[in-house]
């Protein structure tokens, strides 16, 4: 350690402490953060005490983790932190760490401590931190389902993890209302994995959230998502967790009517196509203009359909010709027109070979169906009614 890198983190100290008085980062941190990063946990031996807390502040405000640090530095880290919990929920740098990731570590916040305690070891505190650092190693929901084995060990915090989650009424982020709201946050879904992997706490957790006091922000949306980590943990249930199981089915039946109520569902029902009920099927429609050359699948000129039993995210329409433009909507809304199409609009999924031919009729557009990919999995019956589908 140097004189340069003291320096270093000085510049960054005044910096911040420059932005913090607007509400925003500053702009060293971005260029260096690479050097200051390695640095957090060497701060104590770059800087005084007061030093410390400004830089143990400002690094959770802007890097959006925690400086592992030792048994001296605990009372600076905690200080650092009591200073920053006044500004948790009023924005302006979003890589600022989260309510929910500080109160499981910390063990308290502005309103209180958690029943399990605060943290005050260096060593309580690496193990926290390991936490949340496996939480957070994931870039998707799905990908952090598939690694149930990874989560396994950290079975043991679920019960401080129920508690934070009770304690912030399920809300991780207090910052936007319900259009903003964060609904797939991997921190907090991998925090919630954690307590569904643990006998004693998942069917509390399941209780809350499905059927409790607490008014989960986009309900609709993380009930969805809870169905599928219930769903992941489902096979290790043992033979007398008769409640988790009921609150299971009772998610399930929930999710299962959101599906069937969708015009995709609808759609496959009325074609006849092969699926289960609860199948997590897919189906991609690609369709060249006429004359392409190319396969549709690279086709410069060709509209494409993509269709999924899910309520959230039920169809998508793309079209695309060279040198003119493209077209985009979904059931929601209709994104992109630069090619002056008729929208297909949400209800209407099943009239698609018809605005197929508006589209020839009136645009003078000529979609080949009888050369469209179709991709259905292994599922070649459901391929084929839908080739049907495209030539009524």
């Amino acid at each position: 350690m140097t004189t340069a890198d003291a320096n270093l983190l000085r510049t960054f100290i005044a910096d911040e402490n420059q932005a913090f008085a607007e509400r925003r980062q500053g702009k060293f941190w971005p260029a260096n953060h690479h050097r200051i990063g390695p640095l957090a946990a060497k701060a104590s031996g770059l800087l005084d005490a007061g030093e410390q807390v400004d830089f143990y502040f400002h690094f959770m405000r802007v890097a959006g983790g925690l400086p592992l640090v030792g048994e001296k530095e605990m009372p600076l880290l905690i200080e650092a932190y009591r200073r920053m919990l006044p500004f948790l929920d009023l924005g302006g740098v979003i890589q600022m760490s989260r309510r929910h990731k500080l109160l499981f570590v910390f063990g308290f916040d502005d309103t209180g401590a958690l029943p399990s305690g605060e943290t005050v070891s260096a060593k309580a505190l690496k193990a926290r931190l390991k936490l949340i650092t496996q939480v957070g190693v994931y870039t998707t929901l799905p990908a952090q389902r598939d690694k149930k084995a990874k989560f396994a060990p950290f079975a043991d915090e679920a019960a401080r993890i129920l508690e934070v989650f009770r304690h912030l009424g399920y809300r991780h982020d207090r910052r936007y209302g319900e259009d903003s709201y964060n609904v797939t946050n991997l921190r907090f879904w991998g925090m919630v994995f954690i307590c569904l992997l643990n006998k004693a706490t998942r069917a509390h957790l399941l209780a809350d959230m499905l059927e409790g006091e607490y008014v989960l922000m986009r309900r609709v949306e993380q009930l969805a998502i809870l169905h599928r980590y219930v769903e992941a943990v489902l096979p290790d249930i043992e033979a007398d967790e008769e409640r988790f199981r009921s609150l299971a089915q009772q998610l399930r039946e929930i999710e299962l009517a959101r599906r069937n109520a969708t015009e995709t569902v609808a759609l496959a029902q009325r074609l006849g196509l092969p699926f289960e009920d609860d199948e997590d099927w897919e189906i991609h429609v690609a369709i060249p203009l006429r004359g392409t050359a190319d396969h549709p699948l690279i086709a410069r000129n060709v509209a494409r359909l993509q269709i999924r039993p899910n309520p959230d995210w039920e169809w998508e329409l793309t079209a695309r010709l060279a040198e003119r433009g493209e077209f985009s909507e979904s059931e929601k809304k209709s994104y992109r027109n630069e090619l002056g199409f008729p929208v297909l609009g949400r209800g209407n999924l099943h009239a698609f070979p018809a605005w197929l031919r508006k589209l020839r009729e009136e645009n003078g557009l000529d979609f080949d169906t009888g050369a469209a990919d179709i991709r259905v999995g292994r599922k070649r019956a459901a391929a084929k009614l839908l080739a049907q589908w495209l030539e009524s």
